[in-house]
């Protein structure tokens, strides 16, 4: 009489967690990719309010918030009104609350004077405006020349 074994061989639970291992990698790879383009879009939508709100601005004052370089979203501005960026509105107000960056402590830069802005941000993949890295934003568009425009 023959004996048989009923169950699964060392090789072949070897082969099914080597499989279920490379699934869960490759998870993990898009999911994180996926995640990135999420922050990315949320940068150009951010960057595109802030544009929104200092056109508003100079429509109204005929000028842009003039500032050495500073943070935006914390601090001493938080808040965008008709006499630029402050902690608490005291003027007419054209953003109530200015745009973190989707990553925790992310912010973005702003530098302006009179005649014209930069918004310094930086993107992880591919987006409009190119490939990862840093850009900023203008009166006139989005490009990687930090000058006043």
């Amino acid at each position: 009489m023959q004996r048989q074994e009923k169950g699964f061989t060392l090789i072949e639970l070897l082969i099914v967690v080597a499989i279920i291992g490379l699934l869960a990698t490759i998870s993990v790879l898009i999911l994180n990719g996926a995640r990135a383009k999420s922050r990315d879009a949320k940068r150009v939508s951010d960057v595109q309010v802030l544009r929104a709100g200092l056109e508003q601005h100079w429509l109204e004052r005929a000028s842009y918030p003039v500032s050495s370089p500073i943070s935006l979203g914390v601090g001493n501005a938080i808040v965008l009104t008709s006499n630029g960026f402050e902690a608490a509105a005291t003027g007419d107000v054209y953003l109530p609350r200015v745009p973190l960056g989707p990553k925790s402590g992310e912010t973005y830069q702003y530098e302006g004077n009179a005649s014209g802005y930069a918004i310094r941000f930086t993107t992880e993949g591919q987006t409009t405006y190119g490939g990862s890295g840093t850009y900023y934003a203008h009166s006139n568009g989005v490009d990687t020349d930090p000058g006043l425009k």
